[in-house]
């Protein structure tokens, strides 16, 4: 992650529940939307051994656990952990926050059911490597999901110029288009792996809530984001 990521990580850590500022909540808002994805593919959570990778301040380790998810997140940094760890608490969620990375991952090999990377692939140093690790600690028949970001030109317009650098809604420098990844490259990845990988949809906006803020849903196209799946 570039030192632009690191900066708007360690600034915004204390506010990720508490009064989160406008990109937060676009985060917290993409939740619903991912989640409808994996539990079409996923029946029941319960129980499930599962790893939040690039959990960030836990929008989505907190989703799982409520759906009965024994859920481990790993993050870089240890401020943004450890605002996870007291909001868990709060909420009487027994998750378990870890410092680490991608290409790294403090885990024993097979020993979880699923992987979530959401918002994660578009900014790890080593892509392969991620895919990789990913793998090593999946057992076997484990699922991994993830969304990302397409790299088009309309994702560059969209995610860029448009929510950083004219709305400036998002801290620029949030996002490097370069490393935006087109599903047919995932896809490769994926495979060169190991995986299974099942066909990937779109998400985005579907509309605008009462504080001006999108609402993000399943769409037909995958020009700007994509959601998916692939099995070890």
């Amino acid at each position: 992650m570039r030192v632009g990521e690191l900066s708007v990580h360690d600034q915004h850590a204390m506010t990720w529940w508490s009064r989160p500022p406008y990109f937060l909540r676009m985060l917290a808002n993409q939740v619903r939307a991912r989640m409808v994805y994996f539990d079409k593919v996923e029946a029941s959570w319960d129980g499930m051994c599962t790893l939040d990778l690039g959990c960030g301040g836990g929008y989505v380790a907190e989703a799982l656990a409520k759906r009965g998810a024994r859920v481990v997140g790993i993050d870089p940094w240890s401020a943004v952990l450890g605002v996870a760890s007291v909001h868990a608490r709060t909420e009487r969620l027994d998750i378990h926050y870890v410092a680490g990375t991608g290409e790294s991952l403090p885990l024993a090999s097979g020993c979880v059911d699923r992987v979530i990377a959401v918002d994660v692939l578009e900014h790890v140093l080593d892509l392969r490597q991620v895919l990789a690790e990913i793998h090593r600690v999946l057992r076997p028949g484990g699922l991994f999901f993830f969304d990302t970001v397409n790299r088009t030109w309309a994702a560059r317009l969209v995610a860029v110029r448009l929510v950083e650098d004219v709305l400036r809604v998002m801290p620029r420098g949030m996002h490097d288009s370069e490393k935006f990844i087109r599903p047919d490259e995932l896809k490769e990845g994926l495979e060169a792996v190991g995986f299974r990988v099942a066909p990937m949809v779109g998400m985005g906006p579907v509309r605008i809530n009462r504080r001006l803020e999108p609402v993000f849903g399943l769409v037909p196209f995958k020009a700007v984001m994509y959601v998916g799946h692939a099995t070890k």
